[in-house]
């Protein structure tokens, strides 16, 4: 086999079983606590628990991922952080983890302490969480897909049930 039918050969196989292909990532709210708003404190010390699903469609490999960060904010306001382990996911498998970001002291403005405490009254109160992962730089595929750092977003709607 020449050099040349050996490249097109690896380049078909590398395109051909979706080695390019991107991991998909869910995030659900699990519970919340500390978002004690409503009782007219404009400091607050949140703690979330997220469960976190990701999806490697792969054929031939694992997706990896360094870890990374994550926070948890409403309104621009950043109410938790904490820190995403490091992580493979086999070919053609998920994998299920939970994070546990928390804040401590994180201070709001009076009126954005009103708003949130009127929308957990009311149900409607989202925040945004956000995961900053660094991927496995040492991918054998010839993608940029995994090298570097990507950005998940997830808008999730605090209710009530998910206080614990």
């Amino acid at each position: 086999m020449s050099l040349a039918s050996f490249l097109a050969l690896f380049m078909v196989v590398i395109f051909g079983s979706g080695a390019t292909e991107v991991a998909t990532f869910s995030v659900e709210l699990a519970g919340f606590q500390g978002l004690n708003a409503t009782q007219g404190n404009n400091v607050v010390s949140p703690t979330f628990s997220l469960k976190v699903r990701v999806e490697n469609p792969r054929d031939l490999q694992p997706w990896c991922s360094n870890g990374g960060k994550v926070v948890v904010s409403y309104s621009g306001v950043a109410l938790t952080w904490g820190d995403v382990p490091g992580f493979c996911v086999q070919r053609k498998a998920s994998r299920d983890m939970v994070l546990l970001p928390w804040g401590k002291g994180v201070g709001l403005s009076e009126g954005l302490r009103r708003r949130l405490a009127s929308e957990l009254f009311a149900g409607t109160a989202q925040v945004l969480v956000e995961m900053k992962l660094f991927n496995d730089a040492n991918d054998w595929t010839p993608s940029e897909t995994y090298s570097g750092t990507s950005l998940q977003s997830f808008q999730l709607l605090l209710r009530a049930g998910s206080r614990t």
